[in-house]
């Protein structure tokens, strides 16, 4: 650790000493009621407890001013990874909009969501309850599969809804960027009644969300990471020939036109249309033809969002009643993206012929030897039946498979007797669609096409919970049953392989109302006029693609994904004994849970008609899992000199079903108070993450990822088709967890500190292999072998003696063009982590009551194993861009919050601290282009300061109706981090694209 940062600590340890802050459990010490604490189902008279939690509640969810449940979670020190931004083309996909829990930065899987305590299959935490009906959210931080079971490793994140309301409230929330080019709204109503025998809540939510273009923020654009070495037009392998016409090999070519038109937007790729025919780079020595896509793509996407949540209590006697909660979410969304990804089945494209009419490689002998077409070296070729179409031989000189051209005696006199022609070529890499000629009907007024994160996905949930007390007991007893459905209607695009295929070879029935054979132009002339290989915009393609051959050939389809859950339990809770320092509680249950998911691909993907990947097949399938689980309160001492000492023992037995088996998981806590101002807490328990569906029974289904080939020393960081597939002999990931700490009240309750240290211990983790996994694995074994990088004898003996690795699919040249890989229980992580928090309320007479929230995390440790072609490291303190299944950890995180209310007034400002962390790309090209273009390997801390201030107006409209207005901002002062050189040209999961964030709440009492 450098000094600064050294003094950077050491500050943040004195704040803590000073004012620092306490388990956000105390913040509702005062709760004496008997509640059910989210980590335990025995009821307790305070939130207290001995496994450390956190407790968010109304106010600070309002004062976060957002209506994204997922900024509240990126908020908390302690979570890492959580996406709220778009960036769907990064290594990381992060949809921006469906926001998960990711505690300790272990994975969303890793974290267990509830909504009222129960078990929701829907992990998307923005499509829930209406913020509005939200009591506070629980998080608890250490493992509890021992209450809950599957997934809770990290902790769980308990959505606790406002039951009891009485009244209307009405909220109309809006905010919107300094620049005035991104904005959100928000409109909420919260209604409750009692009514006969029991009481009924409504809450509803609307809210819209607009769209930040990547080129709104042209400086990350300008900076960052936005071309892409397979563009359109493309890479050709096109013939060599000597000073006779003689084909003496052949050479990877840019398509002529590549580079000759820059359109409206020019060489700036901060504004749109720039770089209309490509640019032309040079990639490990070879040119290639670029295509610049940043302005095709969005930082956040636009998404409307509905929701309603009904709770009705009945009261059929004292000792029995009756809770119903229905939910209904919807969530709408549109992305934007390239007009066609890269990555797809060039390989098995045909050889395009110099007769293709929109082939612009004129043929030429190389009289001078200089590689370009000088006047007097364009060949002609022989028409000995005078059709116009040049005769063909039994000669292929370059073994491209297509007999060559004849030449004609006379072949470089145009006057003798010949006919031009073109060359034979072969594409090297080349997108379907791009910023030339005509575009699909279906693409978006600036180019852009159906970017992957456009989806509608609906969430219906209704939860069932009977309760009977036992006259004359302490005992009760819950029967819950729980339905949940939620479908994911995904708009996936694409090109047909097949039309492509027939649209090179001209045999395409674009209009099925016609009987004409039409031909798809890939080159640059079907916007460009080439004459000998040099292309220029004259406002006469050479040949231009019609709109018919285009909206044939481009797909735009749904995939429908729809997930059932059902689950029926009971647990019956009371006194057993009374002992000494207590009475010992007792709970005791049994859950029995049904997980089906029905994936329904598009007809093209099922058809293999999938250009970008190939097929994508159906898959249904369902799981059960029963349990039975216990949880004992046991008071081991009461007071006097050893104070108060209680235990919780806990655990579970699974059934998962299927071929996983089963499994016993235990916990063990205890809550120490020597002294009435001190607590201190430990807890250790196993934990678990069963494979889910989708890891065990998934179907081949291919997307894209970035790739460098170290064996052929293909470095063009080139997207790929990574074909991923279920594996049913995973097994349960398992973690060991541990947790200790303490918290101290001061000054009559008001200075409350505290400190917690929490290690995971994960092991059989599951992991889906990336592209590199398996390239790097293959290349090791290359190594091994005795092959040298780079030496074309040595790749020629390793794919053909059969020792390569079959997942990995070449094209004719080489190239690696798609790459199957699976999922392993391969993976090992260890986290050791330190949080700091605290509260200081400070009443200054007049002034009004100031009120100190701190809240600070350290990550010791993030040490992980990932398995196959992949080394071991520490994650803490790096950006992790290249590992994929582990976000941004920075070392250090810090949250503090000052509030102040008087009377009718309240503000808060809220500082939000970043620490320093290394940079680490996916590539080493992209490493070395941030050394290049911005000389630092490290992302700067970063501080960004919130504000807010509320009246509160009483009777500004009846008697007895409060309004509330509130005005304030997020990240005020705008700050933005340095631009990085890689794709977006920022880190999404840790710093905010928008800038400064202006907003106005108004809460209305009815």
């Amino acid at each position: 650790m450098t000094r600064p940062r050294l003094l950077r600590a050491g500050g943040l340890c004195c704040l803590m000493a000073t004012f620092a802050s306490f388990s956000p459990s105390a913040t509702a010490q005062d709760i004496i009621e008997e509640i059910v604490v989210t980590g335990s189902y025995i009821k307790r008279d305070s939130f207290d407890s001995a496994s450390p939690l956190t407790v968010i509640d109304q106010e600070q969810i309002a004062a976060n001013a957002t209506p994204n449940l997922g900024e509240i979670l990126v908020d908390q020190t302690f979570n890492y990874g959580t996406e709220y931004q778009t960036n769907t083309y990064a290594a990381r996909f992060q949809l921006g909009n469906t926001s998960q829990a990711n505690l300790r930065g272990l994975g969303p899987g890793a974290t267990l969501d509830l909504i009222d305590g129960r078990r929701t299959n829907n992990p998307f935490l923005t499509n829930t309850i209406p913020q509005i009906a939200i009591e506070r959210i629980d998080i608890l931080k250490d493992g509890a599969s021992a209450l809950y079971g599957t997934d809770a490793v990290a902790g769980v994140v308990n959505i606790i809804p406002r039951k009891d309301f009485s009244g209307i409230k009405a909220t109309a929330f809006y905010t919107e960027d300094k620049r005035g080019d991104f904005d959100e709204s928000q409109l909420e109503l919260l209604m409750g009644s009692d009514t006969d025998n029991g009481h009924i809540t409504v809450g509803l939510r609307y809210s819209n969300r607009g769209e930040l273009q990547q080129v709104d923020r042209a400086k990350y654009l300008r900076q960052g990471f936005e071309r892409s070495g397979t563009g359109n037009p493309g890479d050709w392998l096109v013939p060599d020939r000597d000073a006779t016409g003689a084909i003496v090999g052949s050479t990877r070519r840019v398509d002529p036109g590549c580079g000759t038109e820059n359109g409206p937007g020019g060489t700036d790729v901060g504004q749109k249309r720039n770089y209309v025919s490509g640019d032309v780079g040079t990639t490990s020595g070879q040119e290639n033809c670029r295509l610049h896509f940043g302005e095709w793509w969005n930082f956040m996407n636009p998404q409307d969002q509905y929701s309603a949540w009904v709770n009705f209590r009945f009261d059929f006697s004292d000792n029995i009643s009756n809770e119903m909660d229905i939910i209904y979410a919807r969530l709408e969304t549109d992305s934007r993206g390239s007009a066609q990804n890269p990555g797809g089945r060039t390989e098995e494209f045909p050889i395009v012929l110099g007769t293709h009419p929109g082939n612009p490689y004129r043929a030429f002998g190389d009289m001078n030897a200089n590689d370009m077409l000088d006047p007097g070296e364009q060949l002609f070729a022989l028409d000995a039946d005078n059709d116009g179409i040049p005769d063909r031989g039994s000669v292929d000189a370059n073994g491209d498979g297509v007999m060559d051209v004849i030449l004609h005696p006379d072949a470089f006199n145009p006057a003798g007797g010949g006919i031009p022609f073109n060359e034979d070529v072969d594409v090297i890499a080349l997108r379907a669609m791009g910023k030339l000629g005509t575009k699909a009907s279906e693409l978006l007024g600036d180019g852009s096409n159906t970017g992957n994160a456009t989806f509608d996905q609906t969430d219906f949930r209704i939860a069932d919970t009977l309760t009977i007390a036992i006259a004359d007991t302490s005992w009760e007893v819950q029967t819950t049953g729980i339905y949940e459905k939620w479908d994911w209607n995904f708009s996936q695009k694409n090109t047909s392989q097949s039309r492509l295929v027939q649209g090179l070879q001209g045999q395409l029935k674009a209009n099925s109302d016609d009987g004409f054979l039409s031909t798809w132009n890939p080159f640059s002339t079907q916007q460009l006029s080439c004459v000998d290989r040099v292309c220029s915009d004259t406002g006469t393609p050479g040949f231009a693609n019609t709109q018919d051959v285009m909206n044939s050939i481009n797909i735009t389809a749904d995939d429908i994904e729809e997930f059932q859950f059902y689950s029926f339990g009971v647990i019956a809770t009371g006194d057993l004994y009374e002992l000494p320092a207590g009475t010992l509680a007792g709970a005791f249950g049994y859950e029995y849970r049904n997980d089906q998911r029905d994936t329904d691909i598009n007809a093209q993907q099922n058809a293999c008609d999938w250009h970008e990947g190939g097929c994508g097949l159906d898959w249904k399938a369902e799981q059960d899992v029963a349990s039975a689980f216990f949880e004992f309160y046991v008071p081991v001492l009461s007071g006097g000199a050893g104070g108060e000492l209680e235990l919780q023992l806990a655990g579970r037995y699974v059934d998962y079903g299927g071929e996983i088996g089963d499994d016993f998981t235990p916990k063990i806590a205890a809550l120490w108070q020597p002294i009435d101002m001190l607590s201190v807490r430990a807890s250790w328990s196993q934990a678990f993450i069963a494979p889910t569906l989708e890891d065990q029974f998934e179907t081949e289904d291919c997307g894209l990822q970035t790739a460098n080939d170290p064996i052929t020393l293909d470095f063009t960081q080139s997207f790929r088709a990574a074909c991923p597939s279920g594996n049913r002999a995973l097994v349960a990931e398992e973690a060991d967890v541990f947790n200790i700490g303490l918290s101290l009240e001061l000054l009559d309750r008001d200075l409350k500190l505290g400190v917690d240290y929490a290690v995971y211990d994960f092991d059989d983790r599951i992991i889906e292999l990336s592209m590199n996994n398996v390239i790097n694995q293959d290349f090791d074994n290359f190594l091994a072998a005795g092959l040298a990088a780079g030496d074309q004898t040595d790749i020629d003996i390793w794919f053909s003696s059969g020792m390569s690795d079959p997942n990995i699919i070449r094209d004719t040249t080489g190239v690696i063009t798609k790459v199957k890989t699976r999922r392993l229980n391969a993976a090992s992580m260890k986290n050791k982590s330190w949080d700091f928090y605290g509260r200081y309320n400070l009443p200054w007479d007049a002034w009004g009551l100031f009120t100190v929230n701190l809240n600070a995390t350290f990550v010791d440790e993030y040490s992980y194993n990932l398995g196959p072609g992949l080394p071991s490291g520490d994650a803490a303190g790096r950006q992790n861009e290249e590992l994929v299944d582990i976000p941004p950890i920075p070392e250090w995180r810090f949250v503090g919050r000052l509030n102040w209310t008087l009377n009718n007034h309240s503000a808060m400002i809220k500082v939000r601290w970043f620490d320093e962390y290394d940079l680490s790309f996916n590539s080493g090209a992209l490493f070395g282009g941030q050394l290049f273009f911005n000389g630092t390997d490290k992302a700067d801390d970063i501080t960004y300061v919130d504000a807010n201030y509320a009246y509160r107006f009483q009777g500004l409209l009846g008697e007895d109706q409060e309004t509330v207005l509130e005005v304030g901002g997020r990240n005020i002062f705008d700050e933005f981090p340095d631009p990085i050189f890689n794709l977006g040209g920022i880190e999404t999961f840790v710093h905010d694209i928008r800038g400064a964030m202006w907003y106005v709440r108004l809460t209305q009492e009815l």
